[in-house]
């Protein structure tokens, strides 16, 4: 069982990865408007001087100094204009400022940590590291359109891409789920780690799992050690996005139909965001499982459809 001691660490990493971000930003800043540096060294300087002058009590010249140094900080204000929030102290998370509690509660940024440790045996996000917006190759896909009159296969990964790189950009304010459909090796499940890497980038909590490993997680959870449903549908709640990857791949039984549609029911509910990558068709969805769960999926998912060529199959090709 995963601790609260991992799950501190996990967000003291997530917490690290956004001051260096921020620092990455504020030194772009300044070397595009190098007077900033000046502006800081002068107010180091007039720092000095006023805390001499606050202990010889020169009332007077403390006072001609504080005045220096607010005209000073109105002038970086100024020329920050836009990007104020680098001048200030930034944390991961507001809330609760990296502290990970709010007196005595659990803050939702370690909840969400906590969410992700939960399921991090089955965790894809690790082998998601490599695999970048920058690494989705188009020329794997043919331009030639598999029928008249629709877009190649190649055009329909470029969408694809424009379209899930805009989904990372707007991730806050962006609302729906997403199906990710087509048949196996076009480039679902490498899509899926773009997404989960430039996510992870911005410090959101995200459960990436197979849907036959999210399954007999829950039921590891559930009978082996002893949790309450609640539980474990809790942190599968909490996180900002769930990528269930492979469905229909699991172990098609009543039970399984039923812990999928529980998770996939409640973070509808609860509006929070989904990606659901298959090989399965819509119809097949509507033929493999239940009502209940293929009306959840075919009516509230976006369904966003890849084409082509297994990948793997040409670069094996390739390689010979």
């Amino acid at each position: 069982m995963k601790t609260y001691k991992e799950a501190f660490a996990l967000l003291l990493e997530k917490q690290q990865a956004h001051q260096y971000q921020q620092r990455q930003k504020k030194a772009a800043l300044y070397q595009k408007i190098p007077e900033l540096s000046a502006i800081d060294d002068q107010m180091n300087r007039l720092g000095i001087a006023l805390t001499r002058a606050t202990i010889a009590r020169d009332q007077k010249q403390a006072a001609t100094l504080r005045q220096q140094m607010a005209k000073l900080d109105d002038h970086k204000k100024a020329l920050c204009r836009g990007h104020e929030e680098l001048l200030a102290p930034s944390y991961f998370c507001p809330l609760c400022q990296d502290q990970g509690m709010i007196g005595t509660e659990t803050c939702q940024c370690l909840n969400q940590c906590l969410s992700e440790l939960s399921f991090s045996s089955f965790d894809l996000k690790s082998r998601a590291q490599k695999e970048t917006f920058e690494a989705f190759n188009l020329k794997f896909y043919s331009d030639v359109p598999i029928f008249e009159g629709v877009p190649s296969p190649r055009e329909n990964a470029a969408t694809n891409k424009r379209l899930m790189k805009t989904y990372c950009r707007n991730f806050d304010s962006l609302t729906g789920q997403l199906l990710f459909t087509g048949p196996p090796g076009v480039g679902k499940t490498f899509m899926s780690n773009c997404i989960v890497n430039e996510l992870s980038k911005q410090g959101y909590g995200i459960v990436y799992v197979t849907a036959a490993h999210l399954v007999s997680s829950i039921q590891d959870q559930l009978f082996k050690e002893g949790k309450s449903s609640d539980a474990i549908f809790k942190p599968l709640l909490l996180c900002d996005l769930l990528i269930i990857d492979d469905l229909g791949a699991e172990y098609a039984s009543e039970y399984s139909q039923k812990l999928l549609y529980e998770v996939i029911d409640t973070r509808l509910n609860a509006e929070k965001k989904m990606i659901i990558s298959t090989n399965l068709t819509v119809i097949k969805i509507q033929e493999l499982y239940d009502e209940r769960l293929s009306s959840r999926i075919c009516g509230n998912f976006k369904t966003v459809a890849f084409q082509g060529e297994d990948i793997r199959i040409l670069k094996a090709k390739k390689s010979r």
